[in-house]
């Protein structure tokens, strides 16, 4: 299909009238779907290879961190009892 186009191009840049047919504009359409196709695939692509690349480095980077325990107290744990027995004032 793009040797059909290509001669067409070069008939027109010779100055002589070419048989153009009558599907000529639909397969211009068709080829100017694929390379929109195309653009879009590489750019999701690259994105996704970005995205991977953030977090395996975020990962590797963060994989020998130490886990701390804190030794404050916490509002929920060592306020009163809000678990649903004691909310509802059920007795184990």
């Amino acid at each position: 299909m793009t040797e059909k186009f290509s001669k067409i191009m070069e008939d027109l840049n010779d100055n002589r009238a070419p048989g153009i047919g009558p599907d000529f504009e639909a397969g211009i359409w068709s080829r100017v779907s694929q390379i929109e196709r195309k653009q879009l695939a590489r750019g999701r692509n690259g994105l996704a290879a970005i995205m991977l690349a953030t977090a395996l480095s975020v990962g590797v980077m963060s994989g020998g961190d130490e886990a701390i325990a804190s030794s404050g107290s916490s509002y929920l744990s060592d306020g009163p009892d809000y678990s649903p027995a004691t909310l509802l004032h059920v007795l184990p």
